[in-house]
């Protein structure tokens, strides 16, 4: 973010070329100490992650490994789910506002088209630039709310409509949210059973698969230090059944020579239901829908897949 919004400052002449680098580089220089030193000591390896991302993402562009979206996606999607009424606002304070927000807009945007450049696109990957898009929302709301008579009525109206909308939007999308990690769910939740069943002594090696391990599960949930977790790669299901784990967190519902242990549900999407007032006003609900099944190797050789009558752990 800091190259567009840098350039935006030469153009206004509101900083010098070497006072800007002298401090950016102090600043870059500074930030890549603490990473280093911090995040080589969880991973107990030298690392400087931002250049590993970098690489990552660019160099060996492997980050389409995870997923691509369309070239406009943060576009049309991320950016109007984000920001909610907040978008149109940040539009028409380009427009009002032009010395406090256009700059502002215009760096935003652009920093978001340069991310669209990747295959692989995440929400958090725009965080930078949602503050400046909020400031320029916010220029908008003063410039609407200094209006008179009955266009400051009507702006007032259309002030409140966009932030009972946004708000309802913020409701929905938080209950989305803290349904979206069965991953880390089922992980937590199979260190209490295993307690609850005595087990906590006995080491077992788990297997955490792909959808679990993008849905939650972190090295920060590896609770007990005498387990073993794997997170080994493209596992069909004759190799989970051949390696031999104790415990498996997998999309797949049954894995032979396993039995079911639960299942746990997450978000699916939002669906609008009728709601109980006399007026048949829509409300929205939650759907969830089956997302990681924990799997118990049978001591037996038995396979018992997970069904709907497989316990569920919420």
């Amino acid at each position: 973010l800091i190259a567009p919004y840098g350039l935006l400052l030469l153009a206004q002449k509101r900083v010098s070329f070497f006072r800007a680098a002298a401090v950016t580089a102090s600043a870059a220089a500074c930030g890549a100490a603490l990473t280093v030193v911090v995040d080589s000591f969880f991973w107990q390896r030298w690392l400087w992650p931002e250049l590993e991302v970098l690489l990552f993402n660019t160099a060996e562009n492997k980050s389409s490994d995870w997923g691509v979206s369309p070239p406009l996606w943060y576009f049309y999607s991320a950016l109007p789910r984000s920001l909610a009424g907040a978008l149109p606002l940040a539009l028409l304070g380009a427009q009002l506002e032009r010395r406090a927000a256009r700059g502002a807009v215009a760096v935003a945007l652009a920093f978001v088209a340069l991310y669209s450049l990747l295959p692989h696109k995440e929400l958090r990957f725009i965080f930078p630039a949602l503050p400046l898009l909020n400031v320029a929302a916010a220029a908008a709301v003063g410039r609407c709310l200094r209006w008179k008579g009955y266009t400051g009525f009507l702006a007032r109206l259309a002030l409140a409509a966009l932030a009972a909308a946004s708000l309802a939007v913020a409701v929905a999308m938080s209950a989305a949210s803290a349904s979206n990690y069965p991953g880390g769910h089922a992980l937590l939740s199979l260190h209490s059973a295993e307690a609850q069943r005595g087990a906590a002594a006995r080491p077992l090696r788990v297997h955490i698969g792909n959808l679990a391990a993008t849905t939650g599960v972190s090295r920060f949930l590896e609770l007990d230090p005498t387990w073993e977790y794997s997170k080994e790669e493209n596992l069909t299901i004759d190799d989970l059944a051949s390696r031999g784990f104790d415990r498996l967190l997998t999309e797949w519902p049954e894995v032979p020579g396993y039995r079911c242990q639960a299942l746990i549900k997450g978000f699916e999407r939002i669906s609008l239901r009728r709601g109980l007032l006399p007026i048949p006003v829509p409300v929205p609900a939650l759907v969830l829908a089956d997302k990681v099944y924990v799997l118990e190797k049978d001591p037996e050789g038995s396979t018992h897949p997970c069904d709907a009558k497989s316990p569920i752990w919420n």
